[in-house]
């Protein structure tokens, strides 16, 4: 028992447990760990770090590309994720003025410009499967281009419904780099590097929430609200340009091992393994490392011989998965709470303080503050942390190492209860943006670390969880677009506002009992590989 964290009943050695580093430390003294020294280890000041996943000896092999191309591909996907963050809300803070402007209530607004919550959720279900299917990278780049396109469709509309259906497309587009993202990083980094880099990629995200608003609220005010779209267009341009140079495909197949007959002798199997390995190790030192120029194909063939419509179906057994239902609680509905803060944030700061669409969109400051101060606290405490417990576990890791970090969702309860107290007793505006602020530093460090935990925990699979709790979230929040604010206007902002915090509450609350047991469900998923262990991923 580690930790606090329960051992198994049923397997000596649970998939997900592991060396991750070859010093333990006993009674205060470290000491290496000789049963390691065979594996393939880090460089530098990681050269204790065991790599998990070991990486192949073919230079094709994502996890062995040059750091500058990992690099490349990451922060292409950064930059896109910022756009596809700023899309979303990108019009909330002129949701009053549009109303006024339209001649309807400021529900029906809402509900019109978050038609892209339903895309988003439906289109999710099939680009996983495309993806397994055909690579990720035509998938980004068709994604990407789609969000283009429909941004333009979006500027040039000339009423509601127009507006409505260019959304729908945007949120087809925008699909990928919410969920995607996640099996890419899982793809081409190791288990020690993942952290870091997924709270970037939710910094990415919810600096483009933040800030789209926040820029878009003077153009809405100033000139209008299509022009923010039209500037919106330009950088997504050019983002189309890094996806096709520097995203090369990072789908690549893995040897799974030799099957052997039960009727063959040890020696015989071990004989066979040995000229299998011996043939693989030739083949591999006569491919040199790929091109640049040669992985800029749009069409790389396909990655499945699998039937489309069943590769669609792979993602719903995953529901049966504690760990689907913890990412939906912990992440997904987090998500919701905080998304409908920027919905709600028109109706919310013109009541209680006559703001204007430009003031309401500088509030967006407070999230950004609560990003930074997130990023800059678990970038290197999330990898660094788990190190430094596993090396205090002689050296074994445990994925529920990184749900220690999911206690940051107290800063989002007290963010949400301390708005509601405040409101009450007419807290000046700072107060709120504050509360906005510790909203953001909870996402950040806890969603990092969820969705890390799931890369963990479901591997090569986690696309398929990602993708149940994804659809499951954006179909919540495309509900609430429809009466968020007159349930705002209705019951009030102290309400309102207690009613999320209580909610975020208890999506918190799960996470003990996953921390606690998260080793006995991960023995559960692998003693039930024909519902978890989907084949051709």
């Amino acid at each position: 028992m580690a930790f606090g964290i329960l051992n198994d009943k049923h397997l000596t050695n649970v998939p997900g447990t592991g060396l991750l580093s070859d010093l333990g430390i006993v009674h205060g003294a470290q000491m290496t760990i000789t049963e390691a020294t065979h594996l393939k280890h880090g460089t530098g000041r990681d050269a204790h770090i065991i790599l998990i996943p070991q990486p192949s000896d073919d230079p094709r092999d994502p996890l062995n590309w040059p750091r500058w191309r990992k690099e490349a591909l990451f922060w292409t996907l950064a930059f896109a994720a910022s756009l596809d963050g700023a899309l979303s809300p990108l019009a909330s803070a002129g949701y009053v003025l549009l109303s006024q402007q339209f001649r309807v209530s400021v529900d029906e607004v809402t509900s019109s410009f978050g038609a892209i919550l339903l895309g988003l959720g439906c289109f999710m279900l099939f680009q996983g499967a495309l993806a397994a299917k055909f690579g990720h990278r035509i998938v980004y780049l068709g994604s990407v281009s789609l969000m283009f396109i429909s941004c333009i469709w979006c500027a040039a509309s000339p009423n509601l419904a127009s507006i409505r259906a260019s959304r729908v497309f945007q949120g087809f587009g925008m699909s990928a780099l919410q969920s995607l993202t996640a099996t890419t990083i899982e793809q081409i980094f190791f288990v020690h590097e993942r952290g870091i880099r997924t709270v970037i990629w939710s910094f990415a995200i919810l600096a483009g929430i933040t800030l789209g608003p926040l820029i878009c609220s003077y153009v809405v005010e100033n000139i209008s609200w299509q022009m923010g779209f039209w500037l919106v267009s330009i950088p997504l341009g050019i983002g189309v340009i890094l996806v096709l140079f520097f995203m090369p495909e990072t789908t690549y197949q893995r040897a799974q091992g030799l099957e052997q007959s039960n009727t063959t002798s040890a020696d015989e199997k071990q004989t066979s393994k040995d000229s299998t390995v011996e043939i693989l190790s030739l083949e591999q030192q006569s491919l040199s490392p790929p091109r640049w120029t040669s992985q800029l194909k749009i069409y790389n063939g396909t990655f499945s011989d699998e039937n489309l419509f069943k590769i669609f179906l792979r993602p719903f057994p995953f529901l049966l998965s504690p760990v689907t239902v913890f990412l939906f609680l912990v992440h997904g509905m987090q998500t919701v709470w905080l998304s409908l803060v920027p919905l709600c944030s028109s109706t919310i700061f013109t009541l209680e303080y006559g703001f204007t669409a430009s003031q309401i969109g500088l509030t967006n400051l407070g999230g950004l503050v609560g990003i930074l101060l997130g990023m800059m606290v678990s970038g290197p405490l999330i990898d660094h942390g788990v190190v430094w417990m596993s090396k205090r576990n002689g050296g074994v890791y445990e994925p529920e190492f990184r749900l220690l970090f999911m206690s940051s969702m107290l800063f989002g309860l007290f963010g949400y209860v301390g708005w509601a107290v405040g409101n009450d007793h007419h807290m000046p505006w700072i107060g709120a943006v504050a509360c906005i602020a510790m909203l953001n530093f909870s996402m950040i460090i806890s969603g990092s670390a969820a969705v890390t935990y799931l890369l963990d925990t479901h591997g090569p699979n986690a696309l398929h969880c990602l993708t149940i709790s994804n659809f499951s979230k954006n179909m919540v929040l495309y509900g609430t677009t429809f009466f968020a604010n007159g349930m705002v206007l209705n019951r009030g902002v102290r309400t309102s506002l207690l009613i999320l915090g209580g909610c975020h509450g208890f999506c918190w609350l799960f996470s003990i009992p996953m921390y606690i047991f998260g080793k006995r469900v991960r023995s559960y998923i692998a003693r039930n590989p024909k519902l978890f262990a989907a084949r051709g991923t």
